[in-house]
C-alpha cells in the first residue's frame, strides 16, 4: 500500500510541476531539497557521515554541512528535471547542455569495439538518457530495478525510454552488453553503488574499502571496449555540462582475476577524482561503505529470539531447582 501511495504521489507531483515554467520549477526543486535536508534526518545523517569519512581531514564542519545542503538541493532539482523530461522537447533540453570531450567518444568509436561509459551518480545523471539521441540512439545502460515498487520502476523506465535511452533488462544482461559492444554500441555502467560482498570487489574509495561492481572492468577485458568516464555537472541558470574524459588505460597482465581487480580499482580512483572536483554533486545519501546499522541489529534480534525460544544450557537455581538458559555464546551473538 505504501509503495502504491508513493507511486501516486510522484506521478501526481510530476503532473503538477509540469504546469509551471522552467525557472519556477527548478526553484521549487531546490526548495524541496532544502526541506528534505532539514526534515529527512536519516539521509542527512548518512550524507554527513559519508562526507566526514571522505573529507574529515580536509574540510571543517561548516564546509561539510554546506556541501551536504547543496547536495540535497541538487537532488531536489534532479527530481524536478526528471519529471519534466517527457514534456520537454529534446532540442529545447539540449540547448541547456554544453558538451565537452565529444572528440574522445568519436575517436573511440572509430576503433569499432564499442564504448563503456564509466558512470557515477554525479550532477544530474539522468541526463545521460538524453545523450542517447545525441549519439544517434547508440547508447544503452544497465539499471537496477526497484523491486519493492514495480509501478514506480515501470514509470522511471518509461521516462528514460522517452528520453531515448535503451535500458538493458536484468535477464541475460551480460550477453546483451557483450553483443552491444561488439556491434560498436555504447553502454553506460554505474560503478558507485555498494555491491553485495558476494558479487563485488573490495577496492579503495576515499581511503576505505568499498565493495564495488567489477562489471566495467570485466566487459572491457572481454571485448576490448574503450572505457570513458562520463558525467554531467550542474551549472548556474539551469544549465548543465556533459563531460567525456579521455579513455582509461586498460591493465592487462594475463591474470584475469587480478586484472579485473586492478582495473576496478583504477576506475574507482577516476570516479573519486571527479567527486573531489565536484563534491556537492555526488550522491552522498547512499550508504556506500556500510550496510544500514539497524539491519544488523534486526538480524541479531532475530537470532536472540530464536535462541530464547530454544534454550540449551542448564543452570542451577537456589534450593536445587534447575532451569534452562538461552545460549548467548559469542557465536550466538
Amino acid at each position: 500500500m505504501v509503495q502504491y501511495l508513493t507511486y501516486l504521489v510522484i506521478r501526481g507531483f510530476g503532473l503538477l510541476i509540469n504546469l509551471f515554467p522552467d525557472g519556477f520549477a527548478l526553484w521549487a526543486g531546490r526548495q524541496l531539497g532544502r526541506l528534505a535536508y532539514f526534515l529527512d534526518f536519516e539521509h542527512r545523517h548518512v550524507a554527513l557521515k559519508n562526507l566526514e569519512l571522505a573529507f574529515g581531514g580536509e574540510k571543517n564542519g561548516n564546509e561539510i554541512r554546506g556541501i551536504a545542503l547543496r547536495n540535497f538541493e541538487n537532488l531536489g532539482m534532479n527530481l524536478i528535471e526528471f519529471l519534466r523530461f517527457p514534456k520537454v522537447k529534446h532540442e529545447k533540453l539540449m540547448e541547456k547542455v554544453e558538451m565537452e570531450g565529444r572528440s574522445h567518444v568519436e575517436e573511440a568509436l572509430k576503433r569499432g569495439k564499442g564504448i563503456i561509459f564509466l558512470l557515477g551518480h554525479i550532477g544530474n545523471w539522468e541526463l545521460m538518457a538524453c545523450m542517447s539521441r545525441v549519439f544517434e540512439g547508440n547508447l544503452m545502460a544497465i539499471a537496477r530495478p526497484l523491486k519493492k515498487n514495480k509501478r514506480l520502476d515501470r514509470f522511471i523506465g518509461e521516462v528514460r525510454r522517452s528520453a531515448g535511452l535503451q535500458v538493458l533488462s536484468s535477464k541475460r544482461v551480460a550477453y546483451q552488453v557483450v553483443s552491444a559492444l561488439r556491434r560498436n554500441k555504447m553502454v553506460g555502467i554505474l560503478i558507485d553503488q555498494r555491491e553485495k560482498r558476494s558479487q563485488g570487489i573490495p577496492v579503495e574509495f576515499f581511503g576505505k574499502k568499498a565493495s564495488t561492481t567489477p562489471a566495467a572492468a570485466f566487459f572491457a577485458l572481454k571485448t576490448g571496449a574503450a572505457v570513458i568516464p562520463a558525467y554531467t555537472i550542474r551549472l548556474e541558470g539551469g544549465r548543465h555540462r556533459f563531460v567525456a574524459e579521455p579513455p582509461v588505460e586498460l591493465i592487462e597482465t594475463g591474470e584475469k582475476a587480478e586484472d579485473i581487480r586492478a582495473n576496478t580499482q583504477r576506475h574507482t580512483e577516476v570516479l573519486e577524482s571527479i567527486i573531489r572536483r565536484y563534491p556537492d554533486q555526488w550522491f552522498w545519501i547512499h550508504r556506500r561503505w556500510e550496510r544500514k546499522e539497524k539491519d544488523r541489529t534486526r538480524s541479531r534480534m532475530r537470532r536472540y529470539r530464536k535462541l530464547i525460544r530454544e534454550p540449551t544450557e542448564p543452570i542451577v537455581l537456589k534450593d536445587g531447582e534447575c532451569a534452562r538458559s538461552p545460549n548467548l555464546s559469542p557465536r550466538g551473538r
